[in-house]
This record gives structure tokens, C-alpha cells and sequence, in this order.
């Protein structure tokens, strides 16, 4: 109550110009915070795709090794990746509400979504800090472990929904309204999979030819028993797995990957003086050369 009033003392005795003045003033501030944090995040990856390419490069000259995609993406920061891109979505969507209050333009829909998939991000973004306590991100964990699987069996699952979008588009459009077309056929068949019209997507097509009757049945019957029944048991056994092997490499500790042993393998610490460089040498092959050695 106390906000709302002191909002309508602010609109009351602040004149318009100034109002006006301080929203810009706010949304200036906003993109030179976000230019910033852009820059940074920016810098980190590029200095981590250097890495990378340094490390690749020197596995393959002295190992004679190539480096697994896995291990190239632990030199990128996924969540500075996620920060730029909401950087980039704020700046953006700043620059169009500027424009939008001072009449330049009228784009309200681009400019929404560019703030509200931006505000997504940055609230997405806070779960980074929990990386910190290891029972509260097994859920970032178990995502990322399951990430893989889940698309290539998820790619899977899609062709053989368009299978049936397609066949009963083709089949029952002309007797049902909810396949009239692909889309209204898509809309109807994700329904379906969440339980939703089950009902009235039989009873609209009791009273058509026996053929047609006895074709849609099977071919919704199918549809749910496959997609109820077998895929969505599959895809959270898949989730569930990855769940139960991160607990466990909680418990019992994960097994080090090969770019892990190689940094294990280099027990100096950084002032013994054996990680001193001339002007000529790779910084990365004098970090790593106690190791070859």
C-alpha cells in the first residue's frame, strides 16, 4: 500500500519531462551494466578458445591424440554463454524501449519478448551461485549429464510424432475437425500424450464410416500406447539413470576425465618458478612442459 501511494505521489508531483528523464537515465544505466558484463564473459571464452585450441595442438603433437568434444567444451564456461546471450537480449530490448517512449517506434511485441526471454535468462542465470553447495545443483548436474542421451533419443521421438501428424492430417482431416490440419493434427496429438481431449477426439468420429472408425481407433490407440506407455517411460528412465550416477559419483567421487589426469599429472605449484616463460615460448606449453617431462 505504502508502494502504490508513494508511485502516485511520484507521478503526481514529478513532472512528465522528468519522469521521463529518469526512465531513460534507468535504462542507460542498464545497458552499460549489461555492456560491461558482455565484454567480460566475452573476453572469458575467447581466452578459454585459445585454450582449447592450444591444448588440442599440443595433444596432437606430443600424444598424437585427438581431443573428444566433451573435453574441448570444458575449457567454455556454459553460463557465460547464457550471460551474453541475456546481455545481448537486454541491451537490445533497452534500445527498443528507449526508442518506444520517446515515439520512434511502436514494435511493443519484439521488445517484450527481448526483456522477458532476457529476465528468463538472468533468473536462470542465479542458479550458477548454487554450484557452491553440491545436494542443491544436482539438478544443473544431472541436466548437463543427461543432456546428450536425452536429444538423440528425444530426435527419435520426433520422427515418429511427425509420422503420426502427418498420417492422420492426411487420413482423418477430412472426417475430424481436430486434424483439419498439420497444426490443429500436432496440437491434437501432444493433447493426447498429456491425457488431455482423450475422450472427445473418440466420440467426434463414432458416427463416421466403419473404415475410418475402425482406422482411427487404432491408429490413436497406438498412438497413446506408444507415446504414454513407452516413450515417456524411456525418456525418464534416461533422466533417472543420470540422476542415480550422479548421486553416486557424489558418494564415491567421479571418475577424472583425460583432461583432468593430464592437469593432475602437474604437481608444481605456481611459485616454484618452473612455470616462468620467456617472451617466445606458448604460455600453455611452459604450464604443461613439467608434465611431458
Amino acid at each position: 500500500m505504502f508502494l502504490a501511494q508513494l508511485k502516485v505521489s511520484f507521478a503526481v508531483f514529478v513532472p512528465a519531462d522528468s519522469h521521463f528523464r529518469l526512465i531513460v537515465l534507468f535504462d542507460c544505466v542498464v545497458i552499460c551494466s549489461c555492456l560491461l558484463s558482455l565484454i567480460l564473459c566475452t573476453r572469458s571464452v575467447y581466452t578459454g578458445v585459445l585454450l582449447q585450441s592450444e591444448y588440442t595442438t599440443f595433444v596432437s603433437t606430443h600424444h598424437h591424440k585427438t581431443v573428444s568434444w566433451s573435453e574441448r567444451m570444458e575449457f567454455i564456461n556454459g553460463w557465460y554463454i547464457l550471460i551474453i546471450i541475456s546481455d545481448t537480449l537486454s541491451i537490445a530490448g533497452s534500445v527498443l524501449k528507449i526508442c518506444i517512449q520517446s515515439k520512434e517506434l511502436t514494435n511493443y511485441d519484439v521488445c517484450s519478448i527481448l526483456l522477458g526471454t532476457a529476465t528468463m535468462l538472468v533468473w536462470i542465470g542465479v542458479m550458477r551461485y548454487l554450484s557452491f553447495f553440491q545436494k542443491y545443483y544436482i539438478l544443473i548436474l544431472t541436466l548437463q549429464a543427461a543432456l546428450p542421451n536425452a536429444i538423440r533419443f528425444s530426435f527419435c521421438a520426433v520422427m515418429i510424432y511427425l509420422s503420426y501428424c502427418f498420417c492422420g492430417w492426411i487420413v482423418l482431416g477430412p472426417h475430424h475437425e481436430n486434424f483439419r490440419t498439420f497444426n490443429m493434427a500436432a496440437y491434437c496429438l501432444f493433447s493426447l500424450i498429456n491425457g488431455d481431449e482423450v475422450y472427445s477426439t473418440f466420440k467426434k468420429l463414432r458416427d463416421k464410416t466403419y473404415l475410418v472408425w475402425l482406422f482411427s481407433r487404432m491408429y490413436i490407440y497406438s498412438f497413446i500406447a506408444l507415446f504414454t506407455y513407452m516413450i515417456l517411460s524411456l525418456f525418464i528412465a534416461i533422466i533417472t539413470d543420470t540422476y542415480e550416477t550422479i548421486k553416486h559419483y557424489q558418494k564415491r567421487g567421479a571418475p577424472l576425465s583425460e583432461l583432468q589426469a593430464f592437469i593432475a599429472e602437474c604437481r608444481d605449484p605456481p611459485n616454484s618458478g618452473k612455470y616462468m616463460m620467456d617472451e617466445e615460448s606458448s604460455s600453455f606449453c611452459c604450464l604443461c612442459a613439467p608434465c611431458v617431462y
